[in-house]
């Protein structure tokens, strides 16, 4: 009884500790990534639990390949509940956060077997400030996700493997046919799964049982078929597709491969020396390795993961649960950390892998333990300070968070070399401050952030805008070399996944009457971006569209629209939203009978609700006693 009490006590700690570390973070706003997925998802705005419209919200990913449907759906269920609080949906994702803390725990304690040290992996793993983006930043709420369906699929596999018949067998199939595709449907890169299990299965399992069993090596045959049928895939035709994603960076699948040693080692050094100063949410200021010696701590890098490999593979029988941990942090970076075309750097991608390291580091701290004398002593002394440490560097970054000009002033002075960070310096002074003239300093520290960031970054566009925006908002002109910049960058640079937000917010901000374009200028910047070489057919099909909704809605121009959603209908001919536009037009243009034909062709299409509602109005609108309420359209 006093153990439970004990226990309990500790995990009453815990929970309030890291209540404490986040509470002043969850005040902060939305940021990055949550706009596209969460604020301008239109299917995530559940006006009831209807099946229909729950079915919409669980089809409104746009991330991943599958869109990540329960993580999309979690949304729209913050949403209906509490509206776009940031508040709520942080907090959240604290909860989920604490929930695949107690999986933490519960994994750990049969991997070491002594609940007191796996309390030290748990608590390490809840109070690092490397998970810090894993909660505040709201759509990775996909990740922490996903990690938590994992983490029970993986302690299933666990329970079954080491409990005979019937029960045993019902965990594993549980574990694959149930966590398993919940964590893969939260985010793609639990299709690691298998090698996690693979993992434990050749390190931890084959050493207690002194070999390997006929369902460890099925396995193993398994994991081994699929990943030379994968890479097949993947050289093949019809695979390439994966690789074209190259054509919207700035550095090749070589440079990216190179670079990622050095990243690697970035991480390492992030979770083993957390120092406050080199967390940030975006680390675009790490040079991409060209060569093996440019820069020259490329090779190095490779070469000391190469030998950490070796050293933590030597180790495996006396050692297994060091190997483990290290081979867990490099199969959870195999996917976002090797070749494919991602950005660089995040640290929410810490999340999952994580977990390996702090599991080695209370195996270590179990050693020292073991030894009576001074040893003990420091060992405790070390683990604890650590813990404290964490909490403090935590409880600083979550405070940082809670305000976003704090955040991005902060981050801009720990990466004076990062564009995105300056960029979004800039942004937060002029969404949150109200600029009045060209002589505030607000003024001033927001246009230097934004041409900062552009001089960082050669293929920077947005922080053109900014700079154009900026302008717009205090009644000055826009300075005509700020147009052409951007002009030329939506033309030769490559159009990353993010730019296609850039031509969204011309046309947004324009007809808001927030931007203070010519019409020239607008047609310009749509035009240069459909010219890109690198512009796939749906950002060119979406620019054609945007402009057409600039030109009915803005510049008035029923005809030109006609021609520019005749463009990308010419792209994408069985588009419904684009289809809906233009029967949308018919109508103003006073061709009713084309309108109505359009409208019926449409009626079995996949349209958003608010289309439907769009197209409900406008057979009203064509009836008798349409006119009065045409207004709205």
């Amino acid at each position: 009884m006093g153990q439970l009490a004990k226990q309990t006590g500790l995990v009453g700690l815990l929970l309030v500790a890291v209540i404490a570390a986040y509470w002043t973070g969850l005040d902060g706003g939305f940021f990055f990534d949550d706009e596209p997925n969460i604020l301008q998802a239109q299917s995530l705005r559940l006006t009831e639990l209807s099946i229909p419209q729950l079915q919409e919200a669980w089809n409104s990913g746009r991330a991943g390949l599958g869109g990540r449907p329960i993580a999309q759906l979690s949304f729209a269920l913050n949403h209906y509940f509490s509206g776009f609080d940031p508040f709520v949906f942080k907090a959240t994702n604290l909860a989920i956060h604490v929930l695949t803390c107690v999986l933490v725990f519960l994994v750990a304690k049969r991997l070491l077997l002594v609940p007191i040290y796996a309390g030290v992996a748990a608590a390490l793993w809840l109070l690092h400030p490397i998970q810090i983006t894993s909660v505040l930043y709201v759509v990775q709420r996909m990740t922490s996700l996903s990690a938590l369906f994992l983490l029970a699929g993986f302690l299933l596999h666990m329970a079954g493997r080491e409990q005979a018949g019937s029960a045993g067998i019902s965990r594993i199939l549980f574990a694959w046919f149930v966590c398993w595709p919940l964590a893969i449907l939260a985010k793609e890169t639990a299709v690691l799964f298998p090698l996690f299990v693979l993992i434990w299965e050749l390190i931890v399992r084959r050493n207690a049982l002194g070999r390997l069993d006929r369902f460890a090596l099925m396995q193993m045959l398994v994991v081994g078929l699929a990943s030379v049928a994968s890479l097949v895939y993947l050289l093949l035709p019809a695979g390439q597709w994966l690789w074209a994603g190259y054509e919207m960076r700035s550095f090749t699948l070589v440079e990216r491969l190179l670079t990622e040693g050095r990243v690697l080692w970035f991480y390492l050094g992030l979770i083993v020396f957390p120092r406050l100063e080199a967390f940030g949410l975006y680390h675009d200021d790490i040079p991409i390795s060209t060569a093996l010696l440019t820069p020259w701590t490329t090779l190095p890098a490779w070469l000391g993961l190469i030998m950490l490999g070796w050293v933590a593979w030597y180790a495996r029988r006396r050692a297994p649960l060091l190997c483990f941990g290290f081979a867990w942090f490099l199969v959870g970076h195999l996917l976002e950390s090797t070749v494919l075309p991602l950005e660089i750097a995040h640290e929410h991608r810490n999340y999952l892998p994580s977990f390996g390291l702090f599991i080695a580091a209370a195996w270590g701290l179990m050693q020292v333990v073991q030894h009576a004398g001074w040893q003990k002593t420091l060992g405790i002394a070390l683990a604890a300070v650590f813990v404290a440490y964490s909490f403090l560097v935590t409880a600083l970054r979550a405070h940082q968070y809670g305000d976003d000009i704090r955040r991005t002033q902060i981050e801009s002075q720990h990466h004076p070399e990062s564009a995105r960070t300056h960029y979004e310096a800039g942004r937060a002074l002029v969404s949150r401050v109200e600029i009045d003239s060209a002589n505030s300093p607000q003024y001033f520290f927001a246009r230097k952030h934004y041409e900062k960031a552009g001089e960082l970054d050669p293929n920077h566009k947005v922080s053109w805008l900014g700079l154009i925006h900026l302008n717009c908002q205090i009644k000055e002109s826009v300075e005509p070399e700020w147009v052409d910049a951007l002009a030329r960058r939506l033309v030769d640079c490559p159009l990353g996944p993010g730019d296609r937000s850039i031509l969204f917010s011309i046309k947004e901000m324009t007809i808001a009457g927030t931007l203070c374009l010519s019409r020239g200028d607008v047609e310009r910047l749509f035009n240069a971006a459909t010219m890109n070489r690198s512009a796939s057919a749906q950002v060119k099909m979406l620019a054609h569209s945007w402009l057409a909704d600039y030109l009915v809605l803005a510049a008035r121009d029923l005809s030109a629209a006609q021609t520019e959603l005749d463009k990308a209908l010419a792209i994408a001919p069985h588009n419904p939203s684009n289809r809906l536009k233009r029967a949308q037009l018919a109508f103003l243009q006073g061709r009713y009978e084309e309108a109505s034909a359009m409208l019926d062709r449409l009626q079995e299409s996949s349209l958003l609700r608010s289309e439907r509602e769009t197209m409900a109005l406008l057979r009203t609108c064509m009836g008798p006693e349409g006119k009065t309420k045409c207004a709205r359209l």
